[in-house]
């Protein structure tokens, strides 16, 4: 019994000092980061190019907002009243049947981020300023 404890903890103390070595290894390569936009989807640029109608040059937000869904234009309101006035985007309303979803436009005309509501407001203003550099 005492052999069986003894082959646990030395495969125990082995099993600690192996990852701590894998971790020093590996771990000065990997280093964490965010990601640079918070929706719940996004696209890298020129992926997904937004509808005509939208002007480049200046971030853009498209609202497809539910038929009666006045939460949904509250919250969208509350988001962009945060926002200083310099880098509020221009916003496209569409009315839509399902759910609402919010689409972050870029200065170069892509789309970039999606929401679907509800959102973090937090998250929207900082992809918002984000895309406007």
């Amino acid at each position: 019994m005492t052999r069986a404890i003894a082959a646990i903890l030395c495969a125990a103390v082995l099993g600690a000092v192996g990852a701590a070595l894998a971790h020093a290894v590996v771990g000065r390569r990997a280093a964490l980061t965010l990601p640079e936009l918070h929706g719940q989807v996004t696209w890298p640029l020129g992926a997904r190019p937004a509808p005509a109608g939208i002007p480049r040059g200046h971030p853009a937000v498209i609202a497809l907002l539910a038929r009666g869904c006045a939460e949904c234009l509250a919250e969208l309101r509350f988001t962009l009243n945060q926002m200083p006035v310099r880098l509020r985007p221009l916003v496209v309303r569409r009315v839509v049947r399902g759910h609402s979803v919010l689409l972050l436009v870029d200065r170069r005309g892509d789309v970039r981020t999606g929401y679907t509501f509800p959102f973090a407001p937090a998250f929207v203003e900082g992809d918002l300023k984000t895309l406007s550099k």
